[in-house]
C-alpha cells in the first residue's frame, strides 16, 4: 500500500483527528505520513517504516477515544460518530429537560465486504482456534475484538514473563472490540499500562465491563444485550499510545 495510501485509509477512520467529544484538551494523536516525517523530523520516510505503522507501533499514536469510536463505527455497519457524554438531562421529577441527539455521522472509506471480513476476523480473535482472546468466548457474550500490546522501550530481549521486567519499562496492554458481534450494542476499550500483554491484562478488563453492560440487572450474567447506558467506553488515563496486534 506505501505509507501514503495506509495513512489516508486511517485518517479515515478518524484517527490523527480529534473525535470532538465536549471535553478540554483532546489529544488529535499521530498518523505518520512521508509529509509528517518531514516536517516533524527533517527527515525523509523509509519503506522499513511502514511495516511498524501498518501494526499501530513505529510514529503512530492513538487515544483510546479514537480507538473506541473505530470499533463503534466498525461495528455500526461504517458510520463514524461524534461521541457524546450525555443522552439526556432529567428533572428530579423525572421530566426530560433536554435530549442530545447524534448527529448524522460520516462514513467510514471502506466496502461493505470489506467491513464485513474485518468484522469476522475479530470476531474470529475470540471464537476460532488460535485466537489471541479465546478464553473469552467462555463468557456466552459474543465478543469481537483484538488484543493489542505499545511498546514502551526498546528491549534487547523480550519475554512473557513480564515480572522480569522493570515496571517502568513493560509494555502497555491493550484491547478493543465490541459485543454482541450479531447485533453489536457496546464497543469496549481497555489499556493497562505496564500490564504487559492485552490478552492476560486489558481483556479480562474488558470482559467485565461488557459482563457489567449486557447483564440483566441485579446478576453477573450476560442477558437479552438490551443497552442500559453508553453506546462506547474507553477506560484509561487519556493519554495516546501506539498500539500493535498481539
Amino acid at each position: 500500500m506505501g505509507i501514503e495510501r495506509l495513512a489516508g485509509y486511517t485518517k479515515g477512520f478518524g484517527f490523527g483527528a480529534r473525535t470532538g467529544i465536549a471535553l478540554l484538551n483532546e489529544k488529535a494523536g499521530i498518523v505518520p505520513s512521508e509529509e509528517w516525517k518531514l516536517s516533524a523530523l527533517k527527515s525523509r520516510w523509509y519503506e522499513g517504516e511502514t511495516i511498524s505503522v501498518s501494526v499501530g507501533q513505529g510514529y503512530m499514536i492513538v487515544t483510546p477515544l479514537q480507538l473506541a469510536n473505530a470499533y463503534a463505527a466498525i461495528a455500526n455497519g461504517g458510520t463514524l460518530h461524534t461521541p457524546k457524554l450525555i443522552e439526556s438531562i432529567t428533572s428530579p421529577s423525572g421530566k426530560v429537560i433536554k435530549t442530545f441527539v447524534q448527529e448524522e455521522g460520516r462514513r467510514l472509506p471502506v466496502s461493505e465486504g470489506t467491513l464485513r471480513i474485518v468484522k469476522d476476523a475479530l470476531r474470529g480473535v475470540v471464537h476460532e482456534e488460535g485466537g489471541t482472546a479465546r478464553f473469552l468466548m467462555a463468557s456466552n457474550l459474543k465478543i469481537a475484538g483484538k488484543t493489542g500490546t505499545a511498546q514502551v522501550a526498546r528491549l534487547i530481549k523480550r519475554t512473557k514473563y513480564i515480572e522480569s521486567i522493570a515496571y517502568k519499562y513493560r509494555d502497555h496492554a491493550w484491547f478493543a472490540g465490541f459485543a454482541p458481534y450479531d447485533d453489536p450494542k457496546i464497543a469496549v476499550i481497555v489499556i493497562v499500562e505496564h500490564g504487559g500483554f492485552g490478552a492476560s491484562a486489558a481483556a479480562p478488563v474488558a470482559r467485565e465491563i461488557f459482563k457489567a453492560y449486557l447483564a440483566p440487572e441485579g446478576t453477573g450474567e450476560a442477558g437479552d444485550g438490551k443497552p442500559k447506558a453508553l453506546n462506547v467506553t474507553a477506560a484509561s488515563n487519556g493519554r495516546g499510545a501506539g498500539v500493535e496486534n498481539d
